[in-house]
């Protein structure tokens, strides 16, 4: 069993699976992957193609974290605390999005891919993410420390990381979710011409 505050965040986890998969499933592919704002936005299928790149990335990244705190014998203190500037970060993602971030060099999506590579790719990275939540449960993962992969001059907490996954799913989730409401979005007995 887990402790409350890591069970949350794999509950987050879960819980966006099955937004990702509803989401997936109630449209056409033309819809899936349709872009908003003439063509500028980011398609239902960019949405999730970003998150299973940015997640399986943000996972090798703090894995090392884990294991040297499990080498080094830092046992779990108690929940999880991102620092004041981690939970700051962690807030600034969380949907609505008030402000629009653009993503990292190599981690925009990639829009040749299909639906079912999206989401085998998708639910890989959570599957990484979860042995992650995993692996830092006997840990102190407020002491134990990773590179941040974007900005490679900061060490952030692993407690920080672990929060940062959970609300930039929920804020690319949401973002799709928009592409729906979108003007122009096109209607379900709308076809794909190819």
């Amino acid at each position: 069993m887990l402790f409350a505050d890591l069970q949350r965040i794999l509950d987050d986890v879960n819980d966006a699976d099955r937004v990702a998969e509803h989401l997936a499933a109630s449209c056409t592919d033309e819809q899936f992957h349709w872009r908003p704002r003439g063509g500028t936005g980011w398609s239902i299928a960019e949405c999730l193609d970003h998150l299973a790149t940015i997640n399986a990335f943000y996972v090798k990244a703090i894995q090392p974290g884990v294991d040297r705190a499990r080498t080094r014998g830092w046992a779990r203190q108690g929940p999880l605390k991102p620092g004041f500037f981690g939970a700051l970060f962690i807030n600034s993602l969380e949907p609505p999005v008030k402000r629009r971030l653009r993503a990292p060099r190599g981690m925009q999506p990639r829009a040749a891919k299909g639906r079912d590579e999206i989401l085998a790719d998708y639910r890989a990275a959570h599957d990484a993410v979860r042995r992650l939540i995993m692996d830092a449960a006997e840990i102190d993962a407020n002491r134990a420390r990773y590179r941040n992969p974007f900005l490679k001059v900061l060490n952030f907490r692993v407690s920080t990381g672990l929060g940062v996954i959970a609300a930039h799913d929920r804020r690319h989730l949401w973002q799709a979710e928009q592409v729906r409401q979108a003007a122009g979005y096109p209607p379900a007995n709308h076809t794909l011409t190819r």
